[in-house]
């Protein structure tokens, strides 16, 4: 990215740069790529955004002239006509996103961009509809988990469509190659930012061949991650490096969340005195945030919040969390919440602490005799009051059905069911009183 940034600062300018790979990544560097491409000055007259835009859209832009002198960029994030028909992750998850936040019209033509990819059109949105695609068909023609609420989504966008007359975003990109490779205007810039390129897209040759292309991927497997780039980029601006030991203490405590590793990175940039950030810096200031991926769906359980637990599950599968890791966090939690429930009535006669302390004074005394003889470390005594007070909040009987529901639920995702409808309910089983 530098190499191109110096490019565009002495005056060469490239008619197409796509970057693709890993979210934040690439939105960063397709920030930093406008904003050196044009400057703030000039950012209200000659930056073009578009979402959710065809790519005959995008061509008209990009061949309008500025109604200023000099350079003009055309900006399209997570185009719709780039991304493969069976995507990563959660590929309704840009459209939903656009119309919660009031872009309908946005989320509308997303909606229909992807539902096109199979072939179906604004008819067949509606699963009310007969003959509407069935939840198993949406998954095995574009991989996309339906749950309940976005058959609601559905639903009313299909409504939206008919009353305001969308239709769906042509997909065919031979207008805007063909203008590419007849040539832009001069000093025009077309910037690609997705998370998906179907590899088989003539714009990605392109951007190969006669433009610039940045792949920002991040691997999935926590074996194969590798951070030591990232980092040094990361770290660039203020002249440190990483020590012996300290980037793996920082991939254990965060894994690929890149969002995480920048703030993390700055934060010890600004502790660590000298130019090198240590391996002890690590340990003493970043926490174990790999251990604590699901603390929000653990907090949402103990709560029995169940609009809290069903919102992490809709935002961890849109980023790419499996139902089946979700299933095993969920199962892991109710495991604690029933041991802590069997300690609770065993060495506290059904009353909750209210401290740590209380718990050292009464409870502790018994409980350390009985992991002792298994051989288990004495949890802190302030975490098995929290847990003593969250399994307060559920019957015996409860877990027990919380806990057979989840076996139900592995049966259901190994038998091919939609993770999200799964996991919804799963959730609503757990959390809702019997």
């Amino acid at each position: 990215m530098d190499e191109v940034l110096a490019e565009v600062k002495g005056g060469k300018v490239w008619p197409l740069y796509l970057l693709w790979g890993e979210e934040f990544l690439v939105r960063k560097g397709a920030d930093e790529l406008v904003k050196t491409l044009v400057p703030d000055a000039a950012m209200g007259l000659n930056l073009a955004v578009l979402d959710a835009a065809s790519p005959r859209e995008v061509a008209q832009e990009l061949a309008t002239l500025p109604l200023f002198p000099g350079r003009k960029v055309v900006l399209v994030r997570d185009p719709e006509f780039l991304a493969p028909k069976k995507g990563k992750g959660d590929a309704l998850a840009k459209a939903r996103d656009a119309w919660k936040a009031g872009k309908r019209k946005e989320g509308a033509r997303r909606l229909l961009a992807l539902a096109g990819r199979a072939g179906w059109g604004v008819d067949q949105l509606d699963p009310r509809v007969p003959g509407a695609p069935s939840v198993e068909q949406w998954k095995e023609e574009l991989n996309v988990d339906l749950a309940e609420a976005d058959l609601a989504f559905l639903q009313e966008a299909a409504a939206f469509c008919r009353d305001e007359r969308i239709s769906a975003p042509e997909g065919d990109a031979s207008a805007l190659l063909e203008l590419l490779q007849k040539g832009v205007p001069p000093g025009h810039a077309l910037v690609l930012a997705a998370t998906d390129v179907d590899s088989r897209s003539p714009l990605l040759k392109f951007a190969q061949d006669k433009g610039r292309l940045f792949e920002r991927k991040v691997a999935a497997r926590h074996k194969d991650l590798d951070l030591s780039e990232i980092s040094k980029e990361f770290l660039a601006p203020f002249k440190k490096k990483l020590g012996p030991g300290a980037l793996e203490g920082l991939k254990e405590r965060i894994g690929g969340n890149i969002r995480l590793l920048q703030s993390e990175l700055e934060k010890l940039a600004v502790y660590a005195e000298g130019p090198t950030i240590e391996a002890q810096h690590v340990a003493l200031l970043v926490h174990h945030a790999r251990e604590e991926e699901f603390f929000e769906l653990t907090e949402a359980l103990q709560k029995r919040e169940l609009r809290d637990a069903l919102s992490y599950a809709e935002d961890a599968m849109g980023q790419g969390t499996h139902a089946l890791q979700l299933l095993g966090a969920v199962t892991s939690i109710v495991r604690s919440l029933l041991e802590n429930h069997a300690w609770l009535e065993k060495y506290a006669g059904g009353q909750p602490p209210r401290t740590g302390r209380d718990v050292e004074a009464r409870i502790l005394p018994k409980l350390e005799a009985e992991l002792k003889a298994t051989k288990r470390k004495t949890p802190n005594a302030w975490a098995l009051a929290f847990g003593m007070q969250a399994a307060a909040r559920y019957e015996r009987r409860e877990l027990l059905n919380a806990l057979v529901a989840c076996a139900d639920a592995d049966l259901a995702l190994k038998s091919s069911a939609s993770g999200k409808l799964v996991i919804e309910r799963l959730l609503w089983t757990v959390c809702t009183r019997a």
